[in-house]
């Protein structure tokens, strides 16, 4: 950091992806906010606290949590809403499970293609995939983390 910085430093979309490339690997537990266990909230939860970004927590939620409440939790803990296909890499896709959105993933990028990291139940850990196929058509909505250049 040079002298004209300020004091303050600043965490880049690079930042996000390296943190959440971190998680890969981990357990996929429910309400899990750690390496024995992350679910896909917790996996952004951990992500934003390892970085210092915010210490917003949605502590407690059914295995299908409330919908409409899954979008507010993102705006509660300060994510800035972007149109989901100017989302970059770093931001945060709230996608649909059937209808609606219950699920999230970090966009990242792979060799130029757009891939997403999550806690999958399915799989029972963290893993980066492509964005697309099915993924593609879930994707509800998209969130720039507060405090990410």
């Amino acid at each position: 950091m040079n002298s004209a910085t300020s004091s303050l430093s600043l965490v880049t979309r690079e930042d996000v992806v390296a943190a959440a490339r971190g998680w890969i690997g981990v357990p996929w537990r429910h309400q899990g906010r750690d390496r024995h266990g992350v679910d896909c909230v917790g996996l952004v939860r951990v992500v934003c606290r390892d970085l210092g970004l915010s210490d917003y927590d949605l502590a407690v939620y059914e295995r299908r949590p409330d919908t409409t409440r899954f979008l507010r939790h993102f705006l509660a803990g300060g994510g800035i809403p972007v149109p989901v296909l100017e989302a970059r890499p770093g931001d945060v896709l709230a996608l649909k499970e059937q209808r609606f959105p219950c699920h999230c993933a970090f966009l990242s990028e792979k060799h130029g293609v757009p891939h997403i990291i999550h806690a999958l139940a399915p799989l029972r850990r963290v893993v980066e995939e492509p964005l697309a196929g099915e993924w593609l058509a879930k994707r509800a909505a998209a969130f720039a983390l507060p405090g990410v250049d």
